[in-house]
């Protein structure tokens, strides 16, 4: 069964749309003003509906936001690509603290007949196993899924 995804609409001066800084409330416009607020932060934002962004305020510091015609996408970050050193310092960091566990055991082995003795090689892979998985969590939030998924490539 096919998801329904909300259909697109543009920012619109009289509209109510979800707050882009809490993601929890809604913005609407304030009375007599040309601002909008948001019921649930508080925060005051400036919508531009030509360029289909809100701009913040209520602060010192600039942050900005593009309505996509379902979600907000922020302005203010540029977006973080997987690269190549990325890739290597996962790598190392998968198994340098494995092969330095696996060097120590080679090292100094256990007492042979010892009960505890596959103790070390089981920390070598649950140290590996821990680092994988932290690694692969990263890289899973830097590579877009719906691409991958064969999602709406418009974006």
């Amino acid at each position: 069964m096919a998801e329904s995804l909300p259909a697109p609409k543009p920012l619109e001066p009289e509209g109510v749309y979800l707050c882009p800084v809490c993601r929890h409330g809604q913005i609407a416009p304030m009375v007599l003003m040309e601002t909008y607020a948001c019921n649930f932060c508080r925060h005051i934002l400036s919508l531009d509906t030509t360029r289909q962004t809100a701009r913040l305020e209520d602060t010192a510091m600039i942050f900005r936001w593009q309505w996509t015609g379902t979600t907000w996408r922020s302005l203010n970050t540029p977006p973080v690509t997987l690269t190549y050193t990325a890739i290597v310092l996962g790598v190392l960091l998968m198994t340098l603290p494995p092969l330095l566990i696996w060097l120590g055991q080679q090292i100094f082995p256990p007492l042979s007949g010892d009960r505890w003795q596959w103790f070390p090689l089981f920390w070598v892979g649950l140290t590996f196993l821990a680092h994988a998985v932290l690694v692969l969590r990263i890289f899973a939030g830097l590579v877009p899924l719906r691409p991958l998924l064969g999602g709406d490539r418009r974006r």
